[in-house]
């Protein structure tokens, strides 16, 4: 067992060298480090030692670090939503997600189904963890640019992540309670359905007015940082073993931290983000590691013909959010700018562990290839930004200045965006 669990420890650690050597680069070249991180990932697939893979991670450790990263990402996207910058500029990002995700379940489904010959189940699944965009990928890419439509896709890419991890596994509890598709069946599982919200609800308030009893009062710069990661794993736990939605109730949990006034709370912030940051390498390499990607002709042929139905259903759903509003070249950029990331990763690393459900595997490969696509679509997109929309791209203030860490700045900076939007 000492050995096996050496093993396990030289694994982590041989990875996040690789990954953190990865960074490095990708930021010298200026481009998403995703991109190296799974690129690398199926490269160290084909390594092997005396005929067996090297690098053979058990199942069990894989779904634990999975879920552990969704935690993760989940509360790191949910606590930077201010509900009291609920604005024009929010509206207009949940009425186009909301449109997107629709038209997605639908269109893209039935295309995923002609194309790919699989059963409408699976091709929901797809749609499903496909019609959203990662605030990791879109903030890094769109870092900088002084655009409201680059401030709109950051407020749209948080808004999407809650629909993107959440449906998913709603559709797979669907798939493996419901044998037959009728309207009997249907209503059965309804009561179920809310049961998981109201109860994921529930948690989530519980911990978070806890979270904000204790913390107010018992703060200490060593335990309460970690406290926050204990608290988001509780929230999942707690609402997961009483039949609620732990994804729904660390968003809650999170947006009511996100919410209140902590003291030191940036201090907490930059810990859960550090954490996320370290389990996120691991997730991109080890996605690399565990797809199997067969790059035929088939294949391309296929996965470019879904990706182009992808983009012309983001164009239609843009075009229909905003009828009047925005040029062509702007709507385009909007359409292209719809990189996957860590939180479709974290989806296809947790749905890989669902071994039992036939032709899912394939479903998935399709799905990092898009993650694959849209991220070096969008790069090249953001490289020519000034053909498409007038950037200004300008040098974020260091992190150490007066002008990046003041609240009064901050909320000057807010004002400035909400007054050039309705602009």
């Amino acid at each position: 067992m000492a050995a096996e669990a050496l093993t396990y420890l030289t694994y982590i650690g041989v990875l996040l060298l690789v990954g953190l050597i990865c960074t490095i680069i990708s930021s010298k070249l200026k481009i998403p480090p995703v991109l190296l991180l799974i690129f690398v990932g199926i490269m160290l697939k084909y390594v092997k030692y005396r005929g067996e893979p090297l690098f053979a991670i058990p199942q069990n450790f894989i779904l634990a670090l999975g879920v552990l990263t969704l935690i993760m990402v989940v509360y790191d996207s949910a606590s930077t939503f201010k509900l009291k910058e609920i604005d024009l500029l929010f509206f207009r990002a949940l009425k186009l997600t909301m449109f997107f995700v629709i038209l997605m379940l639908f269109l893209f489904t039935l295309a995923s189904t002609y194309v790919l010959n699989i059963g409408v189940y699976l091709a929901v699944l797809f749609a499903s963890f496909m019609a959203g965009t990662s605030p990791d990928t879109a903030m890094s890419l769109l870092g900088g640019a002084k655009s409201k439509i680059a401030e709109f896709l950051e407020i749209e890419s948080i808004i999407n992540t809650l629909p993107l991890v959440l449906l998913p596994f709603i559709i797979i509890d669907l798939m493996q309670s419901m044998t037959d598709v009728s309207f009997d069946t249907i209503v059965q599982q309804f009561v179920p359905f809310l049961q998981q919200i109201v109860i994921g609800l529930g948690a989530g308030l519980l911990v978070g007015v806890i979270v904000f009893k204790l913390m107010s009062r018992l703060y200490s710069e060593k335990v309460s940082p970690i406290a926050i990661v204990a608290a988001a794993l509780i929230t999942y736990v707690l609402a997961e073993n009483i039949g609620g939605n732990g994804v729904l109730a660390v968003t809650t949990m999170a947006v009511i931290v996100g919410n209140i006034y902590i003291k030191h709370k940036e201090t907490l912030d930059k810990f859960s983000s550090t954490f996320s940051e370290f389990l996120q390498i691991l997730v991109f390499i080890l996605l690399g590691l565990l797809i199997d990607i067969d790059w035929n002709w088939s294949f391309l042929i296929k996965s470019l013909a879904l990706f182009f139905m992808f983009l012309l259903i983001r164009l239609l759903s843009i075009h229909i959010s905003f009828w009047r509003e925005h040029t062509l070249k702007e709507k385009i950029f909007m359409t292209i700018n719809a990189p996957k990331g860590i939180s479709t990763a974290v989806v296809i690393f947790l749905l890989s562990t669902y071994t039992t459900i036939p032709g899912l595997t394939q479903v998935l490969d399709y799905g990092l290839a898009f993650i694959l696509y849209s991220i070096v679509l969008a790069t090249a997109v953001i490289k020519m930004s000034g053909f498409f929309l007038q950037v200004d791209m300008i040098k974020p203030a260091p992190a150490h200045s007066a002008a990046a860490s003041t609240p009064n700045t901050r909320k000057s900076v807010n004002k400035i965006k909400k007054k050039r939007w309705k602009n």
